[in-house]
């Protein structure tokens, strides 16, 4: 999968600006065809009256109220550490290493193990160069004259792990978060999404508050550090109260809650800051935990997903669920509301899906459905036929 992948974005084929209405990787072709359907077996609504309706995509998956996301920097030992901390909480992570820099030898093993615990291995280029200011000059000379920071990296993390695909970016130190031609060079390896660092001189970096998704993917914020003072910063932000409420501030808005740490600048044990914070925001039923480039991912396929009724026998209903996105970039299972009688049974594509109880929302893949009353909600992969009987 990953040489099908690597040619896929060496070749150039559908790896495209990022924005609302062009994403990475729109394939070609009809996906109704690809599903044996013809357009004329749609209807434009369910008819009247309709046992089953759909109601809605949802905003996150499981219907959650809402996310965590968490990001970490760095090649060092330590962030294995903090992965155990993350496991213990039920946080998800994206993981950004540089791939020739640090302890990255020694950690390889570590986060293949962190993939399959659902984190998400992201690139922070392959030697983390610093220079400040951030001139044009540097920005050419560091990721566009060159492939090695922004390819080469992305190539690393496919070959040293199972990973099928790098949705994540992470600018070294933030620098050439505002450039363009950078931007451009991470459509062309096919990144989704870039996170910044922004104004560590002048601690811009410690509480960015975004509380949603980036306007601009390609130079993403987050909500809030969670570490001490480190590298050319005046200021850490360690304070627990002060961290909770943040998070509370995010949460009771059902926003998207995103804070990255260093581990190097963390302070380990159950009485110290970052682990106090984790156990104040894990383990909540209502809440999504995902990696930062499978959110940004989710986002894309709910906005490029459609819901349609099709022709159906007596006692069934059938929708398409469909899409132009590539499977094996777009993962993500997507979450839908629908109306339903009591004892209604779900099928995608056949074969049946299992009803869960409410419970923690942590894997992006997962197929299933959870009853809440006569409202089902249907968290399946895309380009599917979901038959209600």
């Amino acid at each position: 999968m990953r040489q099908i992948i690597s040619s896929f974005i060496l070749a150039g084929a559908a790896v495209v600006a990022m924005a609302a209405d062009n994403p990475i990787g729109v394939i070609g072709g009809d996906p109704l065809a690809r599903l044996g359907l013809r357009r004329e077996q749609l209807r434009e609504s369910s008819p009247q009256p309709a046992a089953v309706r759909f109601v809605k995509k949802t905003q996150y998956l499981n219907n959650a109220h809402a996310v965590v996301t968490h990001t970490m920097d760095d090649s060092a030992k330590l962030v294995l550490r903090a992965v155990e901390l993350m496991d213990k909480y039920d946080i998800k992570a994206t993981l950004f290493v540089s791939t020739r820099t640090g302890d990255i030898a020694e950690m390889w093993p570590g986060l293949r193990m962190a993939i399959a615990n659902g984190h998400e291995i992201g690139s922070h280029s392959r030697t983390h160069t610093c220079s400040w200011p951030d001139t044009a000059a540097f920005c050419a000379k560091t990721y566009t004259d060159t492939d090695s920071e922004i390819i080469g990296s992305r190539d690393d993390i496919l070959k040293n792990t199972d990973q099928p695909y790098v949705w994540a970016f992470c600018y070294p130190c933030g620098l050439c978060a505002t450039n363009q031609a950078v931007h451009e060079m991470l459509a062309r390896a096919g990144y989704l999404v870039a996170r910044n660092y922004p104004d560590e001189p002048h601690d811009g970096h410690v509480v960015p508050n975004l509380q949603t998704y980036a306007k601009d993917w390609y130079n993403a914020a987050y909500t809030q550090v969670v570490q001490k003072v480190g590298g050319i910063a005046k200021h850490g932000n360690t304070d627990v109260p002060t961290l909770n409420a943040k998070f509370d501030e995010v949460y009771k808005r059902g926003g998207i809650y995103s804070f990255m740490s260093h581990s190097q600048w963390l302070d380990f044990g159950p009485d110290q800051f970052y682990q106090r914070h984790m156990a104040y925001i894990g383990g909540r039923r209502d809440v999504w935990y995902v990696p930062m480039g499978l959110l940004y991912a989710y986002k894309t396929v709910v906005d490029r997903t459609q819901v349609r009724p099709v022709e159906a026998p007596a006692q069934v209903a059938r929708f398409a669920v469909f899409n132009d996105l590539d499977p094996k970039i777009y993962l993500n299972s997507i979450t839908l509301q629908f109306t339903a009688p009591a004892k209604t049974r779900v099928f995608s594509s056949g074969k049946p899906l299992a009803e869960r109880e409410t419970g923690l929302t942590d894997r992006w893949g997962d197929e299933y459905f959870r009853r809440e009353g006569e409202t089902l909600y249907v968290t399946v992969r895309p380009n599917t036929i979901l038959e209600f009987r």
